[in-house]
């Protein structure tokens, strides 16, 4: 095992620009406690998975990934392994069951909760269950709470350009379409507060991102009610378009029925927004 003081972490992700964002909080999140990337496996002492759900083939690459892993546990007994993301919410237990050498499964709601939990089960060896409440498990606030993750800590080498970058403004999902288990795995759709995304794209601009994409599971559903006033996306990409140092603004998922003629106007008048509609037709 490497020093206590250079922990190395393996992170591997599949899934959405969401998984992506989330990878990069958790990331750094770790390095505040020590740790360092690798790109090995074994080598690593502990390895994360952050999982996507919308696919079953992704979901097959990571019950494969954690099967090569049981041969490594078995010769370094305290190497942490975790799950984390949209499988981790669905599938909780389970994968316990199909895989005994996780340590810990940890839903979408809960990832501020994982350094914590990479440190417990380093010292007790104990398995972790954190997960948030089932859509039926609670009042809906309840639910929402039990989702809500939105941690500005960043890290820019976690980023494939560092001119460009994530925003978080909203999570979950209402719209229950049939073929979809993101309502399920996101929970229910809750938009951040304008000034706090604000604040966040000053400062990625400051670390010298010049491309953000703003993102949710239904970006065109941001609603969000400040001193009475509600905001919308055209508000907010209003607001964006003059933080210094921002070049370039884009959206996605947006969800066609709540597309509105502000939003495309917003497309049409604002240079810095990019002129096209990511629109999923499934």
């Amino acid at each position: 095992m490497s020093n206590s003081h250079n922990q190395l972490l393996y992170i591997e992700t599949v899934g959405c620009q969401m998984n992506v964002l989330d990878s990069e909080l958790v990331v750094a999140a770790l390095r505040e406690d020590g740790f360092e990337l690798t790109e090995s496996m074994d080598d690593a002492d502990t390895v994360l998975f952050n999982t996507c759900s919308v696919r079953e083939h992704a979901e097959h690459k990571i019950y494969s990934q954690l099967g090569r892993l049981k041969y490594s546990k078995r010769k370094r007994p305290d190497k942490v392994i975790g799950v984390f993301g949209c499988m981790a919410q669905k599938d909780q237990e389970l994968i316990f069951q199909r895989a005994p050498h996780v340590d810990m499964v940890v839903g979408t709601g809960q990832l501020a909760e994982i350094p914590r939990l990479v440190s417990d089960a380093r010292r007790d060896r104990n398995k972790a269950l954190a997960v948030s409440l089932a859509r039926t498990g609670g009042s809906r606030d309840e639910v929402k709470s039990s989702f809500e993750s939105y941690d500005p800590l960043r890290d820019p080498t976690m980023r494939p350009s560092p001119f460009q970058a994530y925003v978080r403004i909203m999570i979950g999902c209402d719209k229950f379409c049939t073929y979809c288990v993101v309502p399920t795995t996101r929970g229910p759709e809750q938009s951040r507060p304008p000034s706090q995304i604000a604040t966040e794209v000053k400062a990625l601009a400051g670390q010298g991102v010049r491309e953000v994409t703003l993102l949710g599971q239904t970006v065109n559903s941001y609603s969000h009610v400040v001193d009475g006033r509600s905001w919308r996306l055209a508000d907010l990409l209003e607001s964006i378009h003059d933080i210094e140092g921002i070049e370039r603004i884009k959206f996605v998922t947006n969800f066609p029925r709540d597309m509105d003629v502000r939003l495309l106007e917003a497309v049409r008048d604002l240079p810095k927004v990019g002129r096209y509609l990511h629109v999923p037709a499934q």
